[in-house]
């Protein structure tokens, strides 16, 4: 049982806490407190939904209470769950949403932002540009950079998504640094590289670890790189390693193909066993595909030009995995997102000068073919954020008397359709997806962090019954749909042409048991992947004999516990998967058509948690 109080913060409104007990002998107090930004807080009458998650299945219906209500005795939070999904309405009919993390002890945050609507924070963090975004460990981004010419660099600044604070980091940077990279590493966050913007910098050769407990960054000697290295790009490798990619070198204009790893457990970096690009590239995109392969695109050259290649390496970085694809050329202003059940969706701006029909979207399949979709008419910059239910949120900029655009992309239809409201909006280029229903940006001409959140589906998410039943929702494929590689009639099920996948959105899984039907009899295998991207296909190379034993109109269940997976049909055979899978893992669960299938179908997928109620 528990209890409401309430408590505010600076530039915050705390809206309501929640006392919560252990469902075991032994009780548990634990305060969950909701934040808003005070230019964007609920109003009168708003009602709170709590909805507890974790690796079970909701053993009872979602809590509710007024905010209001300070001092309400509030049922408690299970044990074992690793997740609050908050959602509130008020008296006018606007819906907030918040997720958060359940710690296994301790209280718990969440930050209220307004659905499918711009907010910004209250604290400034300096104007000028470049700057750099991202999201680092404990629930923090950070902002890096922002050149202020004449005038002192502003800090480094840590945006706290569980109460929305915006604070100074301190310690700060031991050198200011613009066109730095900003990555996860291990449980904080590296500033890589970069230009010191001080009269007499040149491009940085060293690396700053900042420290999420501490509130700033580490003031031990920084990282030595392996080259200076500025307007570079970044991702985060399966390993936790940071890649750093391509950018500018020593003299601030040689246009680097070389890339390094740098090691979050030993602080070391590493250039051998490192591919090399075969396009040099300042400013390109990179990208962690759900394979758990790194997507390099656009970028300039030397030359200044629009580096239109796409390339492809391991999961490690130490080699390129497919051979260089060239996409559209096109203006340099072009975004890239990966898309959930695999590959990359690609948004290229027109030319000077392009004629109407420009194919301006592409997706970029599992298998690295570049598939054009439905094209957009517009010029400028697009931006895209996240990718929740498999569909990236893309930012259009205002063009003379248009308004700016947002769009969601449908990933069955292969199009963009309207988000949903006219969200007015200033974006500028610094820009970030904490999670994948959350857009961040630093609005350029007010110098602070605004954001939109546009879904709240985490991880541990349960499901609102079994999927491909009447629609597609809560799933999404691995390649453009359209054109025979995955559509879906109610009367039949989802139909997948060879070697095409289908993926479960959003949702990642420990034990787990799943059912999927063949109503045709012609079935798809069951795709276990994990946090590496390497696949357990059950009825597949890796798990054969469950698909040879399936008869028509038969069921498959599969079960995984720990490392070892099982398989059964309906009133027939059974057996388990050798080898299984990582004791560890958690899995993402698709299904998929055997190359060798001309097509297959799949219908009523159950998937349930098995985990502690």
């Amino acid at each position: 049982m528990g209890r409401i109080q309430r408590s505010k913060g600076a530039s915050l409104l705390a809206l309501a806490a929640l006392v919560a007990c252990a469902r075991d002998a032994q009780v548990t107090t634990r305060t969950v407190t909701t934040h808003a930004p005070a230019a964007c807080a609920p109003g009168s009458g708003a009602y709170a939904i709590f909805q507890e998650m974790g690796d079970f299945e909701p053993a009872t219906p979602a809590t509710g209470h007024l905010l209001g209500d300070v001092g309400a005795t509030l049922p408690g939070i299970d044990a074992s769950a690793r997740a609050l999904l908050v959602k509130v309405t008020d008296s006018s009919d606007r819906e907030w949403l918040g997720l958060g993390d359940v710690p296994p002890a301790g209280n718990v945050d969440v930050l209220l932002l307004p659905s499918l609507s711009a907010c910004s924070f209250t604290t400034s963090v300096g104007q000028g540009a470049p700057a750099s975004v991202g999201a680092v460990g404990g629930q923090v981004v950070l902002v890096v950079g922002g050149d202020r010419r004449g005038a002192t660099q502003p800090p480094p600044f840590a945006v706290h998504l569980d109460t929305g604070e915006v604070t100074p980091a301190s310690p700060g940077l031991l050198t200011p640094r613009i066109q730095a990279t900003v990555t996860a590493f291990g449980g904080g966050g590296l500033v890589a590289g970069g230009m010191d913007p001080r009269p007499g910098g040149g491009v940085l050769a060293a690396a700053e670890v900042y420290v999420p407990a501490a509130g700033g960054f580490q003031q031990a000697p920084p990282i030595p790189l392996s080259q200076p290295r500025a307007g570079h790009g970044a991702a985060v490798l399966v390993t936790g390693e940071t890649l750093l990619v391509g950018g500018v070198g020593a003299d601030g204009r040689t246009v680097l193909d070389t890339m390094e790893v740098v090691d979050p457990v030993t602080r070391t970096v590493r250039a051998e066993n490192v591919a090399t690009l075969a396009f040099a590239r300042r400013s390109p995109t990179v990208l962690q595909l759900a394979s758990g392969e790194i997507l390099v695109a656009g970028g300039l050259d030397g030359a200044g030009n629009t580096v239109p290649w796409i390339e492809w390496l391991s999961a490690d970085a130490s080699h390129a995995t497919k051979s260089p694809a060239q996409l559209v050329a096109g203006s340099s202003a072009r975004a890239y997102a990966a898309l959930e059940a695999g590959g990359a969706l690609a948004v290229i701006a027109p030319p000077a000068g392009a004629g109407p029909g420009f194919q301006s979207v592409w997706v970029i399949d599992a298998d690295g073919a570049l598939d054009p979709a439905a094209p957009l008419e517009f010029f400028g910059q697009p931006t895209l954020f996240g990718g929740a239910g498999g569909a990236p949120v893309l930012y259009l900029p205002p063009l003379y008397a248009s308004p700016a655009r947002w769009l969601r992309w449908q990933p069955y239809s292969g199009a963009f359709g309207v988000l949903g409201v006219d969200i007015p909006a200033s974006v500028g280029d610094a820009t970030a997806s904490p999670d994948p229903g959350l857009a961040l940006w630093i609005d350029p001409a007010a110098a602070v962090v605004a954001g939109l959140r546009f879904d709240a589906v985490g991880p541990y998410a349960p499901l609102g019954g079994p999927l491909l039943v009447s629609d597609t929702t809560d799933t999404a494929p691995d390649r453009l749909a359209t054109g025979g590689a995955a559509s879906f009639d109610p009367a039949v099920g989802l139909t997948l042409g060879p070697d095409a996948s289908v993926f479960v959105t959003d949702r990642t899984y420990a034990d787990v048991a799943i059912d999927v039907d063949a109503p045709t009899g012609q079935p798809a295998l069951v795709v276990l992947r994990d946090e590496l991207g390497d696949e357990l296909e059950v009825g597949g190379a890796s798990c054969p004999g469950a698909l040879a034993a399936r008869g028509p109109s038969s069921s498959l269940h599969v079960e995984r516990a720990g490392a070892s997976v099982a398989w059964s049909i309906a009133g027939g055979a059974s057996g388990a998967c050798p080898g299984g899978v990582g004791a560890a893992a958690r899995l993402s669960v698709g299904v998929r058509a055997p190359a060798s299938n001309a097509s297959s179908v799949a219908r009523n997928l159950r998937v349930t948690r098995l985990g502690r109620p």
